[in-house]
């Protein structure tokens, strides 16, 4: 009802302020008056009209501020969550850094201890082949000295034996071997 009555008087006051206009100063400071009336009664019906719809709007406008300012809250916090484990993770690289640099170095020095092994067995097996193998040919130089020296004691033996053995000396050699050689028959 009271909502009738100022639509009606919003409806009047603009034709009286018309006619007052028309008419003169003859209202005064009843056409200001009746100006702001009408001001305020225009703006008590949009209120009116509008309240629940704009309650509605600014209602679920602040619940979307609100739901966006609890997404950023979680955002955030994961994002200080994140930074916090990489900074933990920074922190401990400096010495992953440091245990994969000394596991390399025991590592590396490891592997060059077991190459210097590998290199004197090896080399161990080389000298004990070649100290084989000079035995070897050292026994087979001294079976030729040998042979040759026997050789040599030979050929010296029977040109000593040509030359000091005569035609007299081989005759009674010959002699003295039928001499046994018959007398075993």
């Amino acid at each position: 009802m009271a909502l009738l009555l100022g639509a009606v008087v919003c409806l009047a006051l603009p034709l009286g302020a018309w006619a007052a206009e028309n008419a003169g100063d003859r209202w005064g400071p009843w056409l200001e008056i009746g100006k702001f009336a009408n001001l305020v009664l225009v703006v008590a019906v949009l209120v009116g009209v509008a309240r629940k719809p704009l309650r509605n709007f600014f209602a679920s406008r602040s619940q979307a501020i609100r739901d966006q300012l609890e997404e950023a809250q979680r955002a955030r916090q994961e994002a200080e969550a994140r930074l916090a484990e990489i900074d933990l993770r920074m922190s401990s690289l400096d010495d992953e850094l440091r245990e994969i640099g000394a596991a390399a170095q025991r590592e590396a020095q490891e592997e060059h201890g077991r190459l210097i092994a590998a290199a004197e067995r090896d080399a161990q097996r080389i000298v004990e082949r070649a100290r084989r193998e000079i035995d070897g040919m050292t026994r087979a130089a001294q079976i030729e000295l040998k042979a040759h020296v026997a050789e040599l004691s030979v050929r010296l033996a029977r040109e000593k034996i040509r030359d000091e053995v005569t035609d007299d000396d081989r005759n009674r050699l010959f002699a003295r071997f039928v001499a046994r050689v018959g007398g075993r028959e």
